[in-house]
C-alpha cells in the first residue's frame, strides 16, 4: 500500500500532513480554553483533518487506476489547494472561537464561508469529472468487482458532497432546533433532534467503505459472486444512508 500511495506524492503528502495536523490539534485540545457551540473549538478542525487525511489517501489509491496522468495530476493539485484552504479556514476560525460554517456574525465570516463553499464545490465538480473519466475508461488492471465498487463509491461521494450544499443553503445542519446542544462523543451528532451531518458522513465515506468491502470479498469469492456481493452491499449501504437522511429531515436523532 505504501508504494501505491507514493505514486501520487501530492495526495500522499496532503494526507500525511493532515494526519500530523490532527495529532497536533488533539494535543492542543487538552490545553485549549476556547469553545464553540458548547464544545472544544478544536473538535471541528480535528474532524476535518482526519477526513482530509482519509480522503487524500483513498483518492491517491483510486487514481492509480485512472489512465490519464495529466488529469490525475491536475485533480491532485486542485485537491491540495481546495482542502488546504478548508483546513486553514476552519482552524483559524476555531482558534478565534468563531464558527467557520454558517457564520453570519460579521463580514469576514460571511466572505470566508462563501470562499469555503467555492473551494468545496470546485473539488466536488472535479471529483465528478474524475468519476466520469474512470467510469468511461475501457480497461482497468484490477478485479471487476473492485472496479464496480470504486465507481459506486465515487458516485455516492459526489452525490452526498453536493448534499452538503443543501445543508449550507439551510444555514444549519440541525432540524428541529438550532445547531449545538448535546451530541455524540467527538462526532457531536445531535441526540435530541435531526442532524443532516449523519447522512452526509455516511454518504461521503462510501468512497472508502464500498471499495474496502470489495477488496475483502474478492479474496474469498469468484468474480460473479463478488460482483453480486458488491451490488448487494452497495444497495444496503445506500438504504441505510437514505434512512439516516430521512431521520434527519424529520427531526429525529440518529442515536439518543
Amino acid at each position: 500500500m505504501k508504494q501505491n500511495l507514493l505514486k501520487n506524492k501530492v495526495l500522499f503528502w496532503l494526507g500525511l500532513i493532515h494526519l500530523l495536523i490532527f495529532i497536533f490539534l488533539l494535543i492542543y485540545s487538552f490545553f485549549n480554553p476556547v469553545s464553540v457551540l458548547g464544545i472544544n473549538s478544536m473538535i471541528k478542525p480535528m474532524k476535518f483533518s482526519l477526513s482530509i487525511w482519509v480522503y487524500s489517501w483513498t483518492m491517491a489509491l483510486i487514481l492509480n487506476f485512472v489512465a490519464n496522468n495529466r488529469k490525475v495530476k491536475i485533480y491532485s493539485w486542485v485537491a491540495l489547494i481546495c482542502m488546504s484552504f478548508e483546513q486553514v479556514a476552519i482552524t483559524y476560525q476555531a482558534l478565534k472561537g468563531e464558527l467557520s460554517h454558517f457564520n453570519s456574525s460579521d463580514t469576514f465570516g460571511i466572505i470566508l464561508y462563501a470562499f469555503m463553499g467555492v473551494f468545496i464545490l470546485t473539488i466536488t465538480l472535479w471529483t465528478a469529472y474524475i468519476t466520469y473519466v474512470f467510469i468511461n475508461q475501457k480497461k482497468h488492471d484490477i478485479e471487476p468487482a473492485i472496479v464496480l465498487s470504486i465507481k459506486i463509491g465515487l458516485v455516492f461521494f459526489v452525490i452526498f458532497s453536493l448534499f452538503g450544499g443543501y445543508i449550507s443553503s439551510l444555514q444549519g445542519h440541525t432540524i428541529g432546533s438550532a445547531d449545538g446542544g448535546k451530541g455524540l462523543w467527538f462526532l457531536n451528532w445531535n441526540t435530541h433532534f435531526g442532524d443532516l451531518r449523519v447522512a452526509h458522513f455516511f454518504g461521503i465515506h462510501s468512497l472508502q467503505l464500498v471499495p474496502l468491502f470489495a477488496v475483502v470479498i474478492t479474496k474469498y469469492f469468484d468474480n460473479s459472486k463478488s460482483m453480486l456481493a458488491v451490488k448487494t452491499f452497495s444497495f444496503v449501504y445506500l438504504f441505510i444512508t437514505i434512512w439516516t437522511l430521512g431521520q434527519g429531515l424529520y427531526g429525529l436523532p440518529f442515536l439518543k
